[in-house]
Protein backbone atom coordinates (compact mmCIF):
# COMPACT_ATOMS: atom_id res chain seq x y z
CA UNK A 1 0.00 0.00 0.00
CA UNK A 2 1.46 3.24 -0.95
CA UNK A 3 1.93 5.84 2.04
CA UNK A 4 0.68 9.36 1.98
CA UNK A 5 3.37 12.38 1.37
CA UNK A 6 3.91 14.49 4.19
CA UNK A 7 2.68 17.20 1.78
CA UNK A 8 -0.46 15.55 1.07
CA UNK A 9 -0.46 14.95 5.16
CA UNK A 10 0.26 18.86 6.28
CA UNK A 11 -2.43 20.05 2.97
CA UNK A 12 -5.11 17.87 4.67
CA UNK A 13 -3.96 19.18 8.42
CA UNK A 14 -3.91 22.52 6.95
CA UNK A 15 -7.29 22.49 5.99
CA UNK A 16 -8.91 21.04 9.15
CA UNK A 17 -7.40 24.04 10.62
CA UNK A 18 -8.99 26.49 8.53
CA UNK A 19 -12.39 24.28 8.41
CA UNK A 20 -11.81 25.25 12.12
CA UNK A 21 -11.69 28.51 12.28
CA UNK A 22 -14.28 29.42 9.70
CA UNK A 23 -16.73 27.57 12.24
CA UNK A 24 -14.94 29.44 15.37
CA UNK A 25 -15.54 32.75 13.12
CA UNK A 26 -19.02 31.87 12.08
CA UNK A 27 -20.16 31.40 15.77
CA UNK A 28 -18.25 34.26 17.11
CA UNK A 29 -19.94 36.38 14.61
CA UNK A 30 -23.46 35.36 15.15
CA UNK A 31 -22.83 35.60 19.60
CA UNK A 32 -21.43 39.25 18.12
CA UNK A 33 -25.22 39.88 16.17
CA UNK A 34 -27.10 38.24 18.89
CA UNK A 35 -25.41 40.70 21.68
CA UNK A 36 -25.77 44.11 19.69
CA UNK A 37 -29.32 43.06 18.83
CA UNK A 38 -29.32 42.73 23.19
CA UNK A 39 -28.60 45.28 24.15
CA UNK A 40 -30.17 47.55 21.70
CA UNK A 41 -33.11 45.80 23.24
CA UNK A 42 -32.18 46.33 26.78
CA UNK A 43 -31.00 49.77 25.69
CA UNK A 44 -34.39 50.55 24.30
CA UNK A 45 -36.51 49.25 27.52
CA UNK A 46 -34.18 51.58 29.58
CA UNK A 47 -34.98 54.51 27.51
CA UNK A 48 -38.54 53.54 27.69
CA UNK A 49 -39.17 53.10 31.33
CA UNK A 50 -37.26 56.52 32.22
CA UNK A 51 -39.24 58.12 30.12
CA UNK A 52 -42.38 56.60 32.06
CA UNK A 53 -40.71 57.86 34.95
CA UNK A 54 -40.16 61.00 33.61
CA UNK A 55 -43.53 61.46 32.60
CA UNK A 56 -45.17 60.10 35.78
CA UNK A 57 -43.14 62.84 37.74
CA UNK A 58 -44.39 65.62 35.41
CA UNK A 59 -47.94 64.24 36.05
CA UNK A 60 -47.68 64.04 39.63
CA UNK A 61 -45.78 67.37 39.85
CA UNK A 62 -48.55 69.19 38.36
CA UNK A 63 -51.31 67.83 40.14
CA UNK A 64 -49.80 67.75 43.82
CA UNK A 65 -47.45 71.36 43.34
CA UNK A 66 -50.69 73.22 44.94
CA UNK A 67 -50.56 70.99 47.97
CA UNK A 68 -47.00 70.94 48.31
CA UNK A 69 -47.18 74.76 48.11
CA UNK A 70 -49.67 74.73 51.27
CA UNK A 71 -47.40 72.26 52.72
CA UNK A 72 -44.46 74.32 52.64
CA UNK A 73 -46.64 77.00 53.78
CA UNK A 74 -47.45 75.30 57.01
CA UNK A 75 -44.04 73.73 57.57
CA UNK A 76 -42.44 77.20 57.71
CA UNK A 77 -45.45 78.70 59.93
CA UNK A 78 -44.92 75.39 62.61
CA UNK A 79 -40.94 76.29 62.31
CA UNK A 80 -41.36 79.83 62.98
CA UNK A 81 -43.51 79.17 65.89
CA UNK A 82 -41.34 76.90 67.59
CA UNK A 83 -38.57 79.13 67.24
CA UNK A 84 -40.71 81.87 68.80
CA UNK A 85 -41.60 79.67 71.39
CA UNK A 86 -37.78 78.58 72.36
CA UNK A 87 -36.64 81.94 72.31
CA UNK A 88 -39.54 84.46 73.56
CA UNK A 89 -40.79 82.17 76.55
CA UNK A 90 -39.50 81.50 79.68
CA UNK A 91 -40.14 77.29 80.32
CA UNK A 92 -39.49 74.97 82.94
CA UNK A 93 -36.67 72.34 82.65
CA UNK A 94 -39.67 69.24 82.30
CA UNK A 95 -41.86 71.83 80.07
CA UNK A 96 -39.10 72.53 77.31
CA UNK A 97 -38.11 69.09 77.02
CA UNK A 98 -41.47 68.18 76.69
CA UNK A 99 -41.80 70.67 73.82
CA UNK A 100 -38.69 69.66 71.85
CA UNK A 101 -39.70 66.22 72.22
CA UNK A 102 -43.33 66.82 70.18
CA UNK A 103 -41.15 69.24 68.27
CA UNK A 104 -38.41 66.17 67.35
CA UNK A 105 -41.09 63.44 66.70
CA UNK A 106 -42.83 65.67 64.30
CA UNK A 107 -39.31 66.29 62.07
CA UNK A 108 -38.58 62.09 62.54
CA UNK A 109 -42.43 61.64 61.64
CA UNK A 110 -42.05 63.59 58.51
CA UNK A 111 -44.89 65.73 58.90
CA UNK A 112 -42.45 68.71 58.85
CA UNK A 113 -38.87 69.63 57.42
CA UNK A 114 -36.08 68.71 59.42
CA UNK A 115 -34.06 71.83 60.08
CA UNK A 116 -31.85 73.42 63.49
CA UNK A 117 -32.90 76.21 65.50
CA UNK A 118 -31.00 77.89 67.47
CA UNK A 119 -32.09 76.30 70.59
CA UNK A 120 -30.29 75.08 73.53
CA UNK A 121 -30.67 70.75 73.76
CA UNK A 122 -30.98 69.51 76.81
CA UNK A 123 -28.04 67.53 77.43
CA UNK A 124 -29.70 64.04 77.90
CA UNK A 125 -31.93 65.12 74.50
CA UNK A 126 -29.97 63.42 71.46
CA UNK A 127 -32.95 63.63 69.20
CA UNK A 128 -31.55 66.61 66.66
CA UNK A 129 -28.51 64.22 66.57
CA UNK A 130 -29.90 61.13 65.68
CA UNK A 131 -32.11 63.47 62.78
CA UNK A 132 -29.22 64.32 62.06
CA UNK A 133 -27.70 61.19 61.27
CA UNK A 134 -30.69 59.84 59.04
CA UNK A 135 -30.72 62.89 56.77
CA UNK A 136 -27.73 61.77 54.62
CA UNK A 137 -30.59 58.42 54.50
CA UNK A 138 -33.80 60.01 53.56
CA UNK A 139 -31.51 62.27 50.86
CA UNK A 140 -30.22 59.05 49.69
CA UNK A 141 -33.57 57.21 49.59
CA UNK A 142 -34.87 60.32 47.61
CA UNK A 143 -32.08 60.37 44.85
CA UNK A 144 -31.84 56.91 44.39
CA UNK A 145 -33.01 56.95 40.73
CA UNK A 146 -30.26 59.63 40.10
CA UNK A 147 -27.62 57.78 41.75
CA UNK A 148 -28.07 54.87 39.79
CA UNK A 149 -27.39 56.84 36.84
CA UNK A 150 -23.98 58.14 38.65
CA UNK A 151 -22.84 55.24 39.72
CA UNK A 152 -22.75 53.18 36.61
CA UNK A 153 -19.43 51.35 35.94
CA UNK A 154 -17.20 53.53 33.59
CA UNK A 155 -15.45 51.33 31.09
CA UNK A 156 -12.31 50.81 31.39
CA UNK A 157 -8.82 51.90 29.70
CA UNK A 158 -9.24 48.70 27.53
CA UNK A 159 -12.49 49.37 26.59
CA UNK A 160 -12.58 52.66 25.49
CA UNK A 161 -9.09 51.92 23.69
CA UNK A 162 -11.40 49.74 21.48
CA UNK A 163 -14.31 52.48 21.46
CA UNK A 164 -11.94 54.84 20.58
CA UNK A 165 -10.53 53.14 17.74
CA UNK A 166 -13.93 51.86 16.09
CA UNK A 167 -14.66 55.50 16.39
CA UNK A 168 -12.19 56.33 14.35
CA UNK A 169 -12.20 53.64 12.02
CA UNK A 170 -15.83 54.99 11.06
CA UNK A 171 -14.66 58.76 11.04
CA UNK A 172 -12.21 57.77 8.63
CA UNK A 173 -14.44 56.06 6.23
CA UNK A 174 -17.50 58.53 6.91
CA UNK A 175 -16.07 62.08 7.24
CA UNK A 176 -18.03 64.58 5.22
CA UNK A 177 -15.36 66.22 4.03
CA UNK A 178 -14.20 63.19 1.71
CA UNK A 179 -16.73 63.30 -0.65
CA UNK A 180 -18.00 66.86 -2.85
CA UNK A 181 -21.95 65.49 -4.05
CA UNK A 182 -24.24 67.46 -2.13
CA UNK A 183 -26.56 64.23 -1.13
CA UNK A 184 -24.03 62.12 -0.18
CA UNK A 185 -22.43 64.65 2.16
CA UNK A 186 -26.23 64.99 4.10
CA UNK A 187 -25.56 61.39 3.77
CA UNK A 188 -22.77 60.79 5.88
CA UNK A 189 -23.47 64.20 8.56
CA UNK A 190 -25.78 62.03 9.42
CA UNK A 191 -24.18 59.27 10.02
CA UNK A 192 -21.62 60.65 11.58
CA UNK A 193 -24.37 62.58 13.95
CA UNK A 194 -24.72 59.13 15.05
CA UNK A 195 -20.91 58.28 15.37
CA UNK A 196 -20.16 60.75 17.52
CA UNK A 197 -23.41 60.10 19.97
CA UNK A 198 -22.52 56.82 20.11
CA UNK A 199 -18.63 57.89 20.75
CA UNK A 200 -19.73 60.14 23.73
CA UNK A 201 -21.72 57.52 25.40
CA UNK A 202 -18.95 55.30 25.30
CA UNK A 203 -21.68 52.68 23.37
CA UNK A 204 -19.62 49.80 21.94
CA UNK A 205 -22.38 48.17 20.29
CA UNK A 206 -24.03 51.02 18.55
CA UNK A 207 -20.50 52.04 16.66
CA UNK A 208 -20.14 48.04 15.91
CA UNK A 209 -23.97 48.17 14.70
CA UNK A 210 -23.29 51.39 12.45
CA UNK A 211 -20.07 49.36 11.12
CA UNK A 212 -22.06 46.34 10.09
CA UNK A 213 -25.40 47.87 8.92
CA UNK A 214 -22.97 50.50 6.63
CA UNK A 215 -20.61 47.69 5.14
CA UNK A 216 -17.56 49.22 6.38
CA UNK A 217 -14.44 47.36 6.44
CA UNK A 218 -12.24 44.78 4.63
CA UNK A 219 -13.47 41.46 3.37
CA UNK A 220 -11.95 39.00 5.17
CA UNK A 221 -9.92 35.94 3.58
CA UNK A 222 -11.68 32.82 4.56
CA UNK A 223 -8.80 30.44 2.79
CA UNK A 224 -6.16 32.30 4.93
CA UNK A 225 -5.84 31.24 8.26
CA UNK A 226 -3.62 33.87 9.72
CA UNK A 227 -6.28 36.15 8.44
CA UNK A 228 -9.18 34.04 10.07
CA UNK A 229 -7.17 33.90 13.42
CA UNK A 230 -6.81 37.42 13.17
CA UNK A 231 -10.59 38.02 13.08
CA UNK A 232 -11.87 35.81 15.57
CA UNK A 233 -9.11 37.50 18.01
CA UNK A 234 -10.93 40.83 17.49
CA UNK A 235 -14.49 39.19 17.00
CA UNK A 236 -13.81 37.39 20.60
CA UNK A 237 -12.38 41.08 22.56
CA UNK A 238 -15.15 42.69 20.80
CA UNK A 239 -17.63 40.17 22.12
CA UNK A 240 -15.96 40.32 25.74
CA UNK A 241 -16.68 44.04 26.26
CA UNK A 242 -20.06 43.66 24.35
CA UNK A 243 -21.43 41.12 27.08
CA UNK A 244 -19.85 43.86 29.56
CA UNK A 245 -22.14 46.24 28.25
CA UNK A 246 -24.98 43.87 28.45
CA UNK A 247 -25.06 43.26 32.06
CA UNK A 248 -24.49 46.64 32.66
CA UNK A 249 -27.62 47.55 30.70
CA UNK A 250 -29.82 45.23 32.65
CA UNK A 251 -28.12 45.46 35.86
CA UNK A 252 -29.04 49.39 35.56
CA UNK A 253 -32.96 48.31 34.30
CA UNK A 254 -33.19 46.07 37.04
CA UNK A 255 -31.97 48.67 39.43
CA UNK A 256 -34.30 51.49 38.16
CA UNK A 257 -37.02 49.46 38.30
CA UNK A 258 -36.77 48.60 42.04
CA UNK A 259 -36.04 52.52 42.70
CA UNK A 260 -38.99 54.36 44.02
CA UNK A 261 -39.50 56.46 40.72
CA UNK A 262 -39.78 52.92 39.02
CA UNK A 263 -41.97 51.20 41.14
CA UNK A 264 -44.77 54.42 41.04
CA UNK A 265 -44.38 54.15 37.11
CA UNK A 266 -45.26 50.63 37.45
CA UNK A 267 -47.71 51.29 39.65
CA UNK A 268 -49.51 54.29 37.75
CA UNK A 269 -49.05 52.08 34.56
CA UNK A 270 -51.05 48.64 35.91
CA UNK A 271 -54.07 51.10 37.55
CA UNK A 272 -54.33 53.46 34.20
CA UNK A 273 -54.44 50.45 32.01
CA UNK A 274 -57.66 49.38 34.18
CA UNK A 275 -59.36 52.84 33.58
CA UNK A 276 -58.34 53.95 37.18
CA UNK A 277 -56.86 57.01 38.41
CA UNK A 278 -53.71 56.57 40.41
CA UNK A 279 -53.33 59.65 41.63
CA UNK A 280 -56.80 59.81 43.26
CA UNK A 281 -56.30 58.06 46.56
CA UNK A 282 -52.68 59.72 46.47
CA UNK A 283 -54.13 63.11 46.56
CA UNK A 284 -57.15 62.33 49.29
CA UNK A 285 -54.04 61.07 51.44
CA UNK A 286 -52.45 64.60 51.07
CA UNK A 287 -55.69 66.16 51.53
CA UNK A 288 -55.75 64.53 55.34
CA UNK A 289 -51.94 64.88 56.09
CA UNK A 290 -52.45 68.73 55.24
CA UNK A 291 -55.62 68.83 57.64
CA UNK A 292 -53.34 66.91 60.20
CA UNK A 293 -50.67 69.51 59.63
CA UNK A 294 -53.02 72.20 59.74
CA UNK A 295 -54.13 71.00 63.14
CA UNK A 296 -50.71 71.11 64.52
CA UNK A 297 -49.83 74.40 63.35
CA UNK A 298 -52.58 75.76 65.01
CA UNK A 299 -52.04 73.72 68.27
CA UNK A 300 -48.14 75.19 68.18
CA UNK A 301 -49.42 78.80 67.22
CA UNK A 302 -51.99 78.67 70.05
CA UNK A 303 -48.88 77.88 72.57
CA UNK A 304 -47.04 80.84 71.34
CA UNK A 305 -49.47 83.14 71.60
CA UNK A 306 -50.66 81.80 75.11
CA UNK A 307 -54.01 80.51 74.11
CA UNK A 308 -53.23 77.53 75.56
CA UNK A 309 -51.07 76.09 78.36
CA UNK A 310 -48.21 73.96 77.88
CA UNK A 311 -50.36 70.48 79.47
CA UNK A 312 -53.28 71.58 77.37
CA UNK A 313 -50.94 71.92 73.57
CA UNK A 314 -49.34 68.49 75.05
CA UNK A 315 -52.57 66.82 75.39
CA UNK A 316 -53.66 68.24 72.64
CA UNK A 317 -51.16 66.37 70.45
CA UNK A 318 -51.94 63.49 72.47
CA UNK A 319 -55.39 63.58 71.15
CA UNK A 320 -54.87 64.87 67.68
CA UNK A 321 -55.55 62.78 64.54
CA UNK A 322 -52.04 62.75 63.98
CA UNK A 323 -51.29 60.54 66.77
CA UNK A 324 -54.43 57.96 65.59
CA UNK A 325 -53.03 57.98 62.81
CA UNK A 326 -49.72 55.68 61.21
CA UNK A 327 -46.79 58.51 60.42
CA UNK A 328 -46.98 59.01 56.89
CA UNK A 329 -43.89 61.10 55.73
CA UNK A 330 -44.41 64.30 53.72
CA UNK A 331 -40.92 65.96 52.96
Amino acid sequence: MARKSKIATDHNNNQLGISDLRNRLNFLEKENSKLIKQIETSRTKLINLNNSIKEVGIQINQRVAPFQNKMLELDEQIHTAFQEIFIGRKLGKKSRKDIETIYNQLQSDGLISSKSLPIEPLESDNSENEDDDDEPNDRNRRRSHQQILEDLPKPDRNELKKIRQLFLRLADNFHPDKVTDAAEKEYRTEIMKEINLAYQDGDLARLLAIEKQQEVGVIIDRDSSDELTRHCAKVEAENTYLKEQLETLKRQLKLTKRTQQGEMTAFFKKITKYGGDPMDEALHNIEHQIEIVEQIQQFVVDLRDRRITVHEFLQSITNSSYQSNEPQEIF
